[in-house]
């Protein structure tokens, strides 16, 4: 099973923060940044606000992002 068309061009690394598109959708992503040699993705629900955090990859799931007090990270569009 291959990556579909939206997937590559979404975990496709990007040269600067600038070059993300607004992106359409319920998922946007947020930031992204390198950890061991591995690229790492925080992409945010647009319908609830909560960050996850997330790498390329077919079989990699949607971590939610949590504060010091358990509760999740809320972003605000």
């Amino acid at each position: 099973m291959g990556l579909t068309k939206e997937l590559k061009d979404f975990f496709n690394p990007l040269e600067s923060e600038e070059e993300m598109p607004d992106q359409e959708g319920r998922f946007v992503l947020t930031g992204r940044q390198t950890l061991g040699g591995m690229m790492l993705y925080t992409v945010t629900d647009r319908e609830t606000g909560v960050s996850y955090l997330t790498k390329p990859g077919s079989n990699c799931p949607l971590t939610p992002l949590v504060d010091a007090d358990g509760k999740p990270v809320v972003t605000r569009f």
